[in-house]
């Protein structure tokens, strides 16, 4: 339960009105289609996930089968009897920055405005990124007020950020570093198939890498960049040649914790924050989890629940933005 308090009157300062205020949000990722809703003290009253259905020994979807299948999805776990939806969040990019698309987000942004606008509420066109961050910070319950680090490693990313925030209200977000061809995410996958494990395959390669010996691998970063490719060719050379899979799936582990090791210590050079805080499918991993919180102090790594994709923290952010301008009309109705 989170403390939404800015003026010394609770949420908005009308209990009774608030105790039946929802908050809805929807975020339609490349890989699950996820549906939530918070009450106005911040407690997720209801999460809905489910992955899209990928072919055996698929590596991916194209995104025609993406958005189809988040359309059927989302008409069976849409949230049914919230009558008092105040505000609506969505995914509707992948990051806050122009020319940041993927048509998958157009599910999530079709099916909020329609559900905003039926139930006259407000709607927050907000991106993936925004998702992910509220999820980790509500999985943490700590306050973060200011800027901080955050990672965002997953299948779909490899994200150094900046992030400035007000008692939890995503302010903004600012990209300092990406990968420069796959994702951290990409290479624990392809590896994982390629072993013969389903996708995706995060879960599988950890539970092989725990009796696996990683080698070393040079790996390559620009500036807060990282690179991925060099890794997945290696290792698939490797395995033609002999490498137990237990070994390959250590091998992989290690060098994307060794990376993230290093983005992390740079970005804290470059920038003079401290505050880290980690999320994404791949900071699930409890074997990549160890090794960095040998390597760096004072981390904040997402509660397991929050890592992967999910709508819980668009539905929080909504009551945080729906709040945050209540208390701004408030204030301006206070001065006249």
């Amino acid at each position: 339960q989170w403390n939404f308090a800015g003026n010394g009157r609770g949420l908005s300062g009308r209990a009774g009105i608030r105790e039946h205020m929802y908050f809805l949000g929807i975020d339609t990722s490349c890989y699950t289609t996820s549906v939530a809703v918070a009450d106005a003290q911040g407690n997720i009253v209801l999460d809905r996930r489910t992955l899209l259905c990928v072919p055996e020994q698929a590596r991916g979807l194209r995104q025609s089968e993406m958005v189809f299948q988040h359309i059927k999805n989302l008409s069976e776990l849409f949230p049914q009897g919230y009558t008092q939806i105040k505000a609506v969040a969505a995914s509707t990019a992948p990051r806050p920055a122009e020319g940041s698309y993927m048509p998958v987000f157009r599910v999530a942004e079709s099916f909020g405005k329609a559900a905003a606008y039926a139930a006259g509420a407000a709607f927050y066109a907000l991106s993936h990124q925004h998702a992910h961050i509220g999820a980790a910070m509500l999985g943490t319950e700590l306050l973060f007020d200011g800027s901080f680090l955050a990672l965002h490693v997953s299948g779909g990313t490899t994200d150094v950020l900046q992030v400035s925030a007000e008692h939890n209200r995503i302010q903004s977000i600012q990209t300092l570093g990406q990968c420069s061809d796959i994702t951290a995410g990409q290479l624990i996958d392809r590896i994982g198939v390629a072993l013969g494990n389903a996708f995706p395959a995060g879960a599988a390669v950890s539970a092989l890498a725990a009796e696996g010996e990683a080698a070393h691998l040079n790996f390559t970063i620009q500036g807060l960049n990282a690179s991925f490719s060099g890794a997945e060719t290696e290792v698939r050379r490797r395995l033609r040649q002999g490498m137990r899979p237990e070994d390959a799936a250590a091998t992989v582990l290690l060098y994307t914790a060794k990376i993230l090791n290093k983005l992390i210590e740079r970005a804290r050079q470059q920038t003079g924050i401290e505050r880290v805080l980690l999320f994404g499918g791949v900071m699930r991993s409890e074997w990549i989890r160890a090794y960095l919180q040998k390597k760096q102090q004072g981390l904040i790594f997402s509660g397991i629940d929050y890592a992967s994709d999910n709508a819980c923290g668009l539905a929080v952010q909504a009551a945080l933005h729906y709040f945050y301008q209540e208390r701004g009309t408030d204030n301006v109705s206070d001065n006249h």
